[in-house]
């Protein structure tokens, strides 16, 4: 009988996952912020806000939409931004403008949230300290650029993919601990399964960071967990 109710217990769902996700980034900000200079720290939560709220790091937030936010001028929000951006805390990505069907043109830019790096880690991007791999990393399929990615950690860089590269993946198993003989599998099956999941992957990494693994135990565990979450 206990077999029975073991086999048919169910694992969280994805909605769920996601939620406990951005739960923890939630808590993370606030603890972060609470130690920032306070004209900062309220411009800031009132956007860090916007991004919990869509529960998305990379959102397209106008100038007009900013203004009313901060009951500003069209200048000081400019301002503004620049300053979170030297902070290290928001990312301004610009598209080359685009003609519109009245004849005019218009310009995109998307805002993309930075948390910062002070938590596990295992958590934390170092794309940055290999330069060719990281372009191989980051070359095909990705949402944002190379260049905003060794700010970001490794779990936030995920949030902002619509896929995982292998390239990326690779890097990561190997700073982990991932032993030479079994990358050839890891490469081919197990990242097959998280290829176009990169929400499985990022949800796996805060799990781990709750059992604060590391090493090959950490490798073991996401092997596992990516195995059991994903059925192609």
């Amino acid at each position: 009988m206990p077999h029975q109710i073991q086999n048919h217990v169910q694992k969280p769902t994805k909605p769920f996952r996601k939620a406990q996700v951005w739960a923890r980034r939630s808590v993370h900000l606030k603890t972060y912020l609470q130690e920032l200079p306070r004209r900062l720290r309220l411009d800031i939560e009132a956007l860090v806000k916007i991004f919990l709220t869509r529960r998305s790091l990379l959102l397209k937030l106008t100038d007009n939409y900013l203004v009313k936010l901060w009951e500003c001028s069209r200048a000081t929000v400019q301002r503004r931004l620049e300053h979170l951006e030297q902070q290290g805390l928001l990312k301004r990505m610009t598209y080359p403008p685009k003609k519109q069907a009245d004849g005019t043109w218009k310009q995109e830019r998307r805002l993309v949230l930075i948390l910062p790096k002070n938590t596990n880690p295992l958590l934390v991007s170092h794309f940055g300290s290999q330069a060719n791999l990281q372009q191989d990393a980051v070359a095909h399929n990705s949402t944002v650029s190379a260049k905003i990615l060794p700010s970001m950690k490794f779990v936030d860089y995920l949030a902002l993919q619509t896929k995982v590269s292998k390239g990326a993946f690779a890097f990561w198993m190997r700073n982990w601990g991932a032993r030479p003989a079994s990358m050839g599998y890891l490469l081919d099956n197990i990242h097959k399964k998280i290829e176009r999941r990169p929400d499985v992957l990022e949800s796996v990494l805060w799990d781990a960071e709750g059992q604060k693994l590391s090493g090959q135990t950490l490798v073991g565990f996401v092997v596992s967990e990516v195995k059991a979450r994903v059925h192609v």
